[in-house]
């Protein structure tokens, strides 16, 4: 039988033969016996992650943030703008 392998595959197997001692033809072969069978292999669907929201308890206001940085990016471009003119 012919086997044509891709170069990264025909290297793992040279590998596999130049440290056990053994020919390419059973280097392949323990590398194919090594491998997981895609039917024998149970696929498990990974589990969601949920995220449980909790309440801050630090005082932070969000709202408040948002406002201030909004108002005073306003005060910047209004500076910007008297620089230029």
């Amino acid at each position: 039988m012919t086997v044509r392998l891709d170069p990264a595959t025909r290297r793992k197997v040279e590998r596999i033969a130049a440290r056990e001692g053994i020919s390419l033809n059973e280097a392949l072969n323990r590398l194919l016996q090594r491998a997981p069978d895609q039917e024998s292999e149970r696929r498990v669907p990974p589990r969601r992650y949920k995220l449980k929201p909790r309440k801050v308890g630090f005082g932070f206001d969000i709202a408040g943030a948002r406002r201030l940085a909004a108002e005073m990016s306003n005060e910047q471009v209004v500076r910007n703008l008297k620089g230029r003119g």
